[in-house]
């Protein structure tokens, strides 16, 4: 995988401070700056979370290279154009992921003068480097700034198959879905997590899943899989936070 492309933890991360937002971002906007690594798990998260996003980026070659990935749906060269897809997908509360080539600065003044307001803004647009720039502006106007907190409670489990992932891997996800505890308050959005990604996450991601569980969880869903599955699962868990920040 390169170098600057996020891990399958880092877009479920992200995905997590997303939905622990709002359980319900269809028609919510999104905007960060840049699209490496971390700009490209946001706009995969902010997919699979219902919401629309918008990926600022002066280099070319790497907004282009967000569209290729599979992280990003549109790549456009004026706000104009942005605006334009935003808005019938917010419209439809439906998830859209743009890449607007420009610089971050100029952009961000743009919209704030033309009076654009996200729900939410993240990645290097929430840093302190910002403070006191038009950034301050949509901050002021309401829009919340996005950060990964404390690590989610529960160990990392991913999955693999020897073969056949695009077959197989849609009942394994099933299997761990069922495993979830129906009673834990994080369980609608893992659930949503399990079912949406796969059609996010891009090709270099396509062979892996992963999820946040308890022992219990985990426990149920291992022995989930050993009941005739039909192929190999190469099952781990790992404790700790993989969480590399926004």
């Amino acid at each position: 995988m390169p170098q600057d492309f996020p891990d399958i933890t880092d877009v479920y991360e992200r995905f997590a401070a997303l939905t622990a937002e709002s359980a319900d971002l269809g028609g919510s906007l999104l905007v960060h700056a840049g699209l490496d690594w971390r700009g490209l798990a946001l706009a995969m998260a902010a997919n699979i979370a219902g919401a629309a996003s918008l990926g600022l980026e002066a280099d070319v070659a790497r907004a282009k290279a967000s569209i290729r990935s599979g992280a990003c749906d549109f790549l456009v060269n004026t706000l104009d154009e942005a605006l334009r897809i935003l808005k019938n997908e917010i419209r439809k509360r439906k998830p859209v992921a743009v890449a607007l080539v420009g610089e971050p600065r100029v952009l961000v003044a743009e919209m704030v003068e033309r009076g654009v307001q996200p729900e939410m803004v993240a990645g290097d647009l929430a840093g302190p480097r910002w403070r006191g720039d038009s950034l301050g502006t949509l901050v002021e106007r309401g829009a919340r700034r996005l950060g990964i907190g404390a690590a989610a409670a529960g160990e990392w489990v991913s999955w693999r198959v020897e073969r056949e992932p695009m077959r197989w891997l849609p009942v394994l996800d099933r299997l761990a879905a069922e495993a979830l505890d129906p009673g834990d308050k994080t369980t609608a959005a893992r659930r949503r997590w399990l079912e949406a990604a796969p059609r996010y996450l891009g090709r270099m991601l396509a062979g892996e899943r992963c999820v946040r569980m308890s022992a219990a969880e985990y426990d149920a869903f291992s022995e989930a899989t050993k009941g005739g599955v039909g192929v190999v699962v190469m099952l781990s868990r790992r404790r700790g936070s993989q969480t590399r920040g926004l």
